[in-house]
């Protein structure tokens, strides 16, 4: 997985840069790239909450369209929902980890803003339109 050992490699220089390993890493699909079935049902928050993080990030970095972002998050919410976590608890995880991504993002310096946002917008010219 280049994507996820670039994202460690940045998260062991910047300890802020640990919101970006999050977001590379469910840009990358890593996150969700297990199976209907094989994902330990505990991991679900996990995905709401990545998904939150990733919306947050990409709408400050302006990366996806709405269009895409809502894709997204619907994608995320069915593969959370086929194992199990509610749509009402999907939404609530979702919504803290955005709130609270937005927040860490104004903590953010420039340099590592734009780090974050030139390696979501490389990520985002390869998603499907």
């Amino acid at each position: 997985m280049p994507i996820f050992k670039h994202a460690c490699t940045v998260v062991s220089r910047s300890p802020k840069a640990a919101l970006l390993a999050a977001v590379l890493t469910l840009c990358s699909g890593a996150a969700v790239a297990q199976a209907p079935g094989q994902m330990p049902p505990g991991q679900m928050p996990n995905i709401a909450a990545a998904s939150g993080q990733m919306h947050a990030a990409a709408e400050a970095c302006n990366a996806y369209t709405k269009a895409q972002l809502d894709q997204m998050k619907q994608q995320q919410k069915t593969a959370a929902a086929s194992q199990g976590l509610s749509a009402a608890d999907f939404d609530k995880t979702f919504t803290q980890s955005f709130d609270a991504t937005k927040t860490q993002l104004g903590a953010l310096s420039s340099a590592d803003k734009e780090k974050m946002c030139t390696q979501l917008k490389a990520m985002a010219a390869s998603y499907p339109k």
